[in-house]
């Protein structure tokens, strides 16, 4: 199976596990020019946005953040909303969520990515994520 491929159906189970929490969740669709996000979902009033990343490591690379991601991320922030939010499948932590800021703060720093211990220092189980929002 293709990175493409991979990539959607984790798109779809990360939807369908939004939608599980009471969330309305849409999978954008991809077209010619990339789409900015992956997913857009709201619950009481609040909207989210999210880029997903399946890792077949224990190893998420900056470099798989696109600049037209950046941007929107940067832009849909900018205009009032809460952060864009990458959320990443790791083969045995499971689905973390990495904050736009952080990583464009730990990229701005130096790091070409996050591993191992920083990956559970930098981001959230999706499973406590849900438990707050």
């Amino acid at each position: 199976m293709s990175n493409k491929s991979n990539g959607s159906i984790f798109e779809r189970k990360f939807a369908q596990l939004l939608a599980e929490h009471g969330f309305w969740a849409h999978v954008l669709n991809d077209n010619r020019n990339g789409q900015p996000f992956d997913i857009i979902a709201a619950k009481h009033g609040e909207t989210f946005v999210f880029d997903c990343k399946d890792c077949k490591s224990e190893k998420f690379l900056f470099s798989r953040i696109e600049p037209n991601q950046e941007a929107a991320m940067e832009l849909w922030q900018g205009c009032g909303n809460h952060e864009g939010l990458f959320a990443i499948q790791f083969p045995f932590l499971g689905i973390r969520l990495l904050p736009y800021t952080i990583a464009a703060e730990m990229r701005q720093e130096g790091y070409a990515g996050i591993s191992g211990k920083m990956i559970v220092e930098s981001t959230v189980s999706v499973k406590e994520w849900l438990e707050v929002v």
